[in-house]
């Protein structure tokens, strides 16, 4: 078996106990040694011991040296002496991690407890040896240390800071999503026709260019010139005449689409992209109605600190919410009688089962 290097455990026990102040006997039970054997070589080193005193015996000299040297006005001014400085169990928000003097096995150790580990289960992912009780008293020991207390606290406290700040984003976007116009992106307009603003409502050119060149095709095909009168100017988008005899006032109807790298405000949520299809160009928009439910529910999970405001505006969508499943549901009432009335006597009634908002519908 080979011989224990008790110089290289020492050298170990020193150094953990420099980061964690753990005592000889529970490091030697978390190291699985035998502590009546080993405690004649792990244990605190007496040279820090013998340091202490040889410095404290310096500055007894120097302080009686200074304080020969000064005048009896200089005694009369006695220093108050210092107080003892408390730690905060509650650091503040600008506090950074440096300022809390703690080692990286510390800081981990917070770490892991911040994000919902057992004491236990914290003290082993930071590093730290130790099994059963041992494991469970030097990591109670270490979550009781003060300043790691109050990093934990300092973790936990960012942590609410940034949940409450992705809260609100998220509140924000689906607001945007309620509120916005979808005309600001897709639209179906009325605009005038060709004979709409034409002088004498006669056909309406754009320019003299268009002109010409109606000229030369009717020419080439051996066909009347067209009809110059209605002069020129013609635009695409102005709205119809009301007086025009030709489309009464109607004008004709076309789709339009922004320019989706030009939507702002509160287009911008609604706007989930565009696919060019066989059937022409879709856009592709969030759903209003799941943005209201979901915006409810965010409302009402924040409870009484979202405010007065927002909680009406909770009640108010809830309100909606219940009117339409209710609306739905009476709906399917309503079909299910009608399909009962027109049966003939010697037919089989019809049931209809109608889901509404079934998680498990289409």
């Amino acid at each position: 078996m080979a011989r224990t290097d008790w110089g290289e455990l020492q050298r170990q026990f020193l150094s953990d106990h420099a980061k964690s102040g753990i005592s000889p006997k529970d490091w030697c039970e978390a190291q699985g040694l035998n502590y009546a054997s080993a405690k004649r070589y792990i244990k605190v080193a007496n040279g820090g011991a013998n340091s202490q005193k040889k410095t404290a015996k310096k500055s007894a000299n120097s302080q009686k040296e200074k304080t020969a040297k000064k005048t009896p006005a200089d005694n009369a001014r006695a220093v108050q002496p210092a107080k003892e400085r408390k730690i905060s169990p509650h650091p503040s928000a600008t506090e950074h991690f440096d300022s809390f003097n703690l080692s990286d096995q510390q800081m981990l150790f917070a770490q892991h407890v911040v994000d919902g580990k057992t004491r236990v289960d914290a003290y082993r992912l930071a590093g730290y040896l130790g099994e059963g009780a041992t494991a469970y008293s030097n990591a109670s020991r270490l979550l009781r240390n003060a300043r790691v207390s109050r990093y934990v606290h300092h973790l936990r406290n960012e942590r609410q800071k940034r949940y409450a700040v992705e809260l609100d984003d998220v509140i924000a976007q689906l607001t945007a999503i309620i509120n916005a116009d979808p005309n600001e992106i897709a639209q179906y307009r009325r605009v005038n026709c060709r004979y709409c603003w034409g002088d004498g409502h006669k056909y309406q050119w754009r320019d003299f260019d268009e002109q010409l060149t109606a000229e030369k095709v009717a020419e080439k095909d051996n066909k009347p010139p067209p009809d110059l009168s209605g002069g020129i100017g013609f635009v695409d988008n102005f709205d119809p005449n009301p007086e025009c005899p030709r489309c009464n006032g109607e004008g004709k109807g076309e789709a339009f689409f922004a320019d989706t790298r030009d939507v702002e405000g509160d287009a911008r949520y609604l706007l989930q992209g565009v696919k060019l299809g066989k059937f022409g160009i879709e856009i592709n928009a969030a759903d209003k109605a799941a943005a209201r439910r979901e915006l409810a529910k965010l409302l009402v999970a924040r409870g009484t600190g979202t405010g007065k405001d927002n909680n009406d505006l909770a009640r108010q969508l809830l309100e909606l919410e219940i009117r339409k499943r209710a609306a739905e549901a009476e709906r399917a009432e309503q079909e299910v009688e009608l399909r009962r009335k027109g049966n003939s006597p010697d037919e089989e009634p019809t049931v209809v089962i109608k889901l509404v908002n079934s998680p498990d519908a289409d």
